[in-house]
């Protein structure tokens, strides 16, 4: 039974992430016409393949434990490192942006509770929190591996459906009705580029119906000023956004291990098998190569976050690159040459391959164009 939990609880921490979060200000982009377009377009595209993946799990009459395992089997190794690839990529800077999430979320509670007392100067440096986050996950890395996690990925499954529910009754409250179809008035080549950023937005969030009640509940209360996460608009009660913001950090803490352990477990692997490993490979700033390779990566994770702090620019970067080749592509081709369907049907899928495919190159474009803009503006270090 406790696997079970176990099992439950890591997949909830995992799947409902902080994305939602993001969803009302992809909404002021994208407008009233848009925006529920493509929240139930790629609900559907990620409900139809993952239904394929599933048919694919037997191959030659045995079953495939891991995806890669899956995509080896039906394409050989060019396959296995593709798919490889991106799941580590994306498992990278999914824990990337819980860190900027969680960091930013820190900052806030912090600087609550400080004008709560009166104070006349509070906390405003980012980094500062996001060192903070960094300093416990450097704990919590060192923990082996997921099957230690059981009882904190509970805890983080809790949470998300916790803060989930605060931002939505908390939006439903404000008792507004704004938004416009059209969303945000921006010049043409801002309003294209974050088209595309919300489009990689919404890919990265997908995943979990409770997307819907909170990308229109946020979007409905504050229309196209809405920020760019649906918790930092409101203010009152404050106890309760307080709460929510507490909810969110310890719900970053195991999702952020959920993606970056299994990262982890490959390099380690990796290196495991590594019969011709130089000796000097075999410690990390003086200590064994496992504990000090986990520290790097945290350590280079929460640069990261100070270097580029841009919550709804990350996510959208994040969902456009995982999507086509992880949620479409494979699957799909997997399916097509298991069960070889009709020309005509393989030709709607395949035409579905391509649409997708050109859905994540332009978010990814419009991520990356955002990351730019907002880098240019950043003060580092600063407030």
């Amino acid at each position: 039974m406790s696997t079970v939990l176990t099992a439950v609880g890591q997949t909830l921490t995992a799947v409902m992430g902080a994305g939602v979060l993001n969803l009302p200000y992809a909404m002021a982009t994208l407008g009233w016409v848009a925006g529920p377009m493509l929240i139930l377009l790629f609900s559907w595209v990620t409900l139809f393949t993952s239904h394929m993946l599933v048919e694919c799990h037997v191959i030659n009459g045995k079953r495939q434990r891991t995806y890669v395992d899956l995509v080896k089997g039906l394409f050989g190794r060019l396959g296995y490192l593709v798919i490889g690839w991106v799941q580590y990529i994306n498992l990278f800077l999914t824990a990337l942006s819980y860190q900027i999430t969680a960091s930013a979320s820190l900052l806030t509670l912090v600087q609550s509770f400080c004008r709560e007392s009166g104070a006349t100067s509070c906390p405003s440096k980012y980094y500062i929190w996001a060192i903070v986050f960094g300093c416990l996950q450097l704990l919590l890395i060192q923990i082996p591996d997921l099957s230690h996690f059981g009882l904190l990925s509970l805890v983080g499954a809790i949470m998300s459906f916790g803060y989930s529910f605060i931002a939505f009754g908390l939006s439903i409250a404000q008792g507004n009705t704004h938004g416009t179809v059209g969303g945000k008035s921006l010049s043409a080549e801002a309003k294209s580029f974050d088209v595309l950023n919300s489009a990689g937005s919404i890919l990265f969030a997908y995943s979990f119906s409770m997307i819907l009640a909170v990308a229109f509940a946020g979007y409905l209360a504050f229309g196209n000023s809405v920020p760019s996460s649906i918790m930092m608009a409101f203010h009152h009660p404050v106890w309760l956004v307080n709460l929510a913001q507490f909810l969110i950090i310890f719900h970053m803490l195991p999702a952020y291990q959920m993606y970056l352990q299994p990262l982890m477990a490959f390099v380690e692997g990796r290196f495991k098998n590594w019969d011709r490993a130089p000796e000097w490979s075999k410690v990390i700033w003086g200590i064994p190569f496992r504990v000090g390779s986990r520290t790097l990566w945290v350590v280079v994770i929460a640069f990261l976050s100070i270097l580029v702090p841009f919550f709804s620019d990350i996510v959208g970067l994040v969902g456009a690159i995982g999507f086509w080749p992880t949620t479409v592509f494979f699957p799909i081709e997997c399916w097509i040459r298991l069960y070889r369907p009709s020309p005509t049907y393989r030709f709607w899928l395949r035409a579905l391959n391509v649409i997708c495919a050109l859905v994540t190159v332009a978010a990814a474009m419009g991520s990356i164009y955002n990351i730019i803009k907002d880098a240019s503006k950043y003060e580092l270090f600063g407030s």
